[in-house]
């Protein structure tokens, strides 16, 4: 019914809208998290009487179930072929969290609280990001993610500082009722604003049902049957017809070129395709790349949260009740997001696939000095310049990682794209629950210099050989005439 007023339909049919949702559903996921982050050690401690652990369990209850609903949307939203669903689904779940954080007066119902909380977190970080590969082609995705992160970092910042004043107005009830409000508000937003994400794939997937063109430098088309590698087997009639085929793009604003290779992706999603297998996706090499980043680059940030606290009340005497430290790292990394993101889909689309993995290469190898900076700083502005660098080194790993699900789901065709970001969660679950508590337990028995270098050396030195793995395997695979490590069939066909 709401579709029968034109404008109306143009929004609610447009990938635009798709973005903007997506955008808020992670400003509100972030929002409502963040929002019960400065009153919980007043709850758990003082109105409770738990010990300072318990905090630290309740976060890994969040990560837990991140885990757990990451999981189920992924598995359920592919194979049902129907995002919308699972989207309610998580808003609803939202709201039961909330309804039970109002009525929190033990210990175990933090826990449940933070539980069913991390359960819809994960459902709205693997959906959104799911939506976005829906309805944007491959290797364009890298400005979207990053302006996905601004909101997800506003978020962040200014989530604190609601949460503390509604708990000083209305004690628990006071966020609890806001969580309550906003999962709602969110229901109705995705049930009028927007079709299924799938409707509109399927929308703009019908110009060209049958050819999926892989953004690698033009050299790599998925063709009806089996991959191609353009470069190697410039005299295969097919391709010619196939590049010919791709020449016009219907959509404006998906509109790219190659070099003298224009480049779109359309994929059909059936139903069929939810049957990709899971393990077959997750042994592809771009997604155990782009997992370890994750892992690696989420960790050190986690632990560099739990410590650098500590330290500035250690090392300078200063406690940073107000947060600023965070909010200095927070505008840096607002600011930086779509430079970074942008930048990253025009070196993609200039130079190919493995730009990508040489960006995360420097952004990991360039977070070990931002650390040094930070660990043998004497002033507390010594220190922030290397939280700042750290901040765009983050951002040099995340953005092309995240991406990077997407792009691989869109490049072999598989209706496996919500799977493919409950990996992407499953990851940043691990990086936030296993990295901290090692940061924390070196900070205690060396100080802060050691879990600083430390940690991020150790992780970031394996997200860096996991890329050159990458690179050299990408390298070898044109020189051979083979699609590179992550294609369905990665045999080039001879002319």
């Amino acid at each position: 019914m709401l579709d029968r007023n034109p404008a109306l339909y143009t929004v609610r049919h447009s990938p635009a809208t798709i973005w903007i949702l997506s955008s808020f559903s992670l400003f509100f996921d972030t929002f409502v998290y963040s929002l019960t982050v400065a009153s919980l050690p007043t709850i758990l401690q003082d109105s409770m009487g738990a010990p300072e652990s318990a905090n630290g369990v309740v976060t890994t209850m969040f990560g837990i179930g991140g885990v757990v609903g990451g999981a189920i949307a992924g598995i359920l939203s592919d194979y049902m072929g129907n995002r919308r669903a699972m989207q309610t689904a998580g808003s609803l779940v939202y709201t039961a969290a909330g309804i039970v954080f109002f009525f929190s007066q033990h210990y175990y119902q933090v826990l449940l609280f933070r539980l069913i909380n991390g359960v819809a977190s994960g459902m709205a970080c693997t959906l959104l990001y799911a939506a976005l590969g829906d309805v944007y082609p491959a290797n364009l995705l890298g400005f979207k993610v990053a302006i996905v992160a601004v909101c997800n970092n506003i978020a962040y910042t200014i989530g604190p500082l609601c949460g503390q004043r509604l708990f000083d107005a209305g004690g628990v009830r006071g966020p609890a009722s806001a969580v309550i409000a906003l999962s709602l508000l969110k229901l109705v937003l995705y049930a009028t604003m927007a079709v299924d994400p799938l409707v509109i794939r399927k929308s703009v997937c019908s110009h060209v049902p049958d050819a999926l063109l892989l953004a690698s430098s033009g050299d790599i088309v998925l063709a009806p049957h089996g991959w191609e590698a353009l470069a190697e087997c410039p005299s295969d009639p097919s391709m010619a017809a196939t590049r010919a085929s791709l020449t016009q793009c219907p959509d404006g604003d998906n509109k790219r070129q190659l070099g003298e290779v224009p480049w779109q992706e359309y994929a059909e999603v059936t139903r069929a395709d939810s049957r990709f297998p899971v393990l077959r996706l997750l042994t592809r090499l771009p997604v155990v790349v782009s997992t370890m980043a994750i892992i690696s680059i989420i960790g050190v940030q986690c632990t560099l949260e739990g410590v650098i606290p500590l330290h500035l009340s250690d090392r300078f005497n200063y406690a940073d009740s107000g947060g600023t430290t965070f909010v200095i790292f927070g505008l840096v990394f607002t600011a930086a997001s779509p430079v970074v993101g942008w930048a990253i889909d025009v070196l993609v689309g200039r130079w190919g696939e493995s730009m990508r993995y040489y960006t995360i290469l420097a952004g990991s190898l360039a977070t070990i000095p931002a650390m040094v900076l930070m660990a043998l700083a004497g002033s507390y502005a010594v220190m922030m310049v290397g939280y700042a660098l750290f901040a765009v080194a983050d951002l040099c790993v995340f953005i092309p990682a995240q991406s990077a699900y997407g792009d691989l789901v869109n490049s072999i065709g598989a209706n496996a794209m919500a799977r493919g970001y409950s990996v992407s969660t499953f990851a940043w679950a691990v990086g936030a629950i296993c990295l901290p508590p090692i940061g924390s337990a070196l900070y205690e028995r060396s100080g802060f210099a050691v879990p600083v270098i430390a940690v991020p050396a150790v992780a970031c030195t394996i997200s860096a050989a996991a890329c050159v793995v990458f690179i050299i395997s990408h390298r070898r695979s044109k020189r051979g005439g083979v699609a590179p490590s992550g294609a369905p069939d990665e045999a080039c066909s001879s002319a």
